[in-house]
């Protein structure tokens, strides 16, 4: 399976490559999913999710990456237009602060 262009966009969506065939969503700069290749069954899909913590984050599968980038898309943009600026910014705050990079420090 081709490794696509690790800077890939989707409209003002962002993908960047962490892993081959794994790869997370940016909206502006800020981490809101994950699309991934996974053998996990046969045959293998993309899988791809929403992380943002708040209720009803979308999910789902997809044949290929292209597919899965446009079903992406499509629910994130339907799950964001049902929240309020004020709860994504919320729930922003609270994911960086959790993946902080010295979270882990000692």
């Amino acid at each position: 399976m081709a490794t696509q262009d690790p800077q890939a966009v989707i409209s003002q969506l962002t993908l960047r490559l962490i892993a081959p065939n794994d790869y997370t969503v940016h909206d502006d700069g800020q981490l809101i999913g994950r699309i991934r290749y996974t053998r996990e069954r046969s045959p293998g899909f993309w899988m791809w999710t929403c992380i943002v913590t708040l209720p009803g984050a979308p999910f789902g599968g997809a044949p290929t990456l292209e597919n899965a980038k446009a079903r992406f898309k499509e629910a994130w943009e339907t799950f964001k237009g049902k929240q309020s600026p004020e709860r994504l910014t919320a729930a922003y705050a609270e994911m960086n602060h959790a993946n902080r990079p010295d979270r882990y420090r000692r």
